[in-house]
């Protein structure tokens, strides 16, 4: 896997640790990174071996992430805001949460998490890229099990009769 690891072009930042970070857990190590579009959200155990980590991007406007866990493997999500347009009854005011959310965005956030990653512990950052294209490799190879073309009902031949020859 090829590491361009330029630096960010003006107006866009590098990833940059957040050293105090709450540690709830004493037997796993919480790290947080962040710049202007993404956050990185890594778990550790104490002897360094990577346990999770939520890669969270595009902050300001769309927010989602693709989340990694030891025993989970990885999947993609996006936020909810529980604002629900302002209709009634809808959730407005709710708190934010994580749902599942399509695909991940691969053409915008690995080139750019290479750039802006450059300066984050070469392991990690190599770590997080692996990741990536072990979700990105998964995803295709469930794309392409697909036996039949997804038609909607109206498509669909009707199993009947033959058709009789010279039509």
């Amino acid at each position: 896997m090829s590491t361009d690891l330029r630096r960010a072009p003006a107006g866009q930042s590098m990833l940059r640790e957040i050293l105090i970070v709450e540690q709830r857990d004493p037997s796993l190590r919480r790290r947080w990174f962040e710049s202007d579009y993404f956050d990185l959200f890594i778990w550790q155990d104490l002897a360094g071996a990577y346990i999770k980590f939520q890669l969270c991007y595009d902050l300001e406007r769309n927010e989602r992430a693709l989340v990694w866990g030891q025993s989970g493997g990885a999947y993609h999500d996006g936020v909810d805001h529980g604002d629900g347009g302002g209709r009634p009854g809808s959730g407005h005011g709710q708190s934010p949460i994580f749902v599942r959310d399509g695909r991940l965005d691969s053409g915008t956030v690995v080139p750019r998490f290479k750039r802006e990653a450059a300066d984050i512990p070469v392991d990690l950052r190599e770590f997080v890229l692996a990741k990536i294209g072990e979700h990105l490799l998964e995803a295709r190879s469930r794309k392409m099990s697909r036996r039949q073309v997804r038609r909607e009902r109206w498509q669909r031949r009707n199993p009947g009769p033959e058709t009789t020859k010279g039509n």
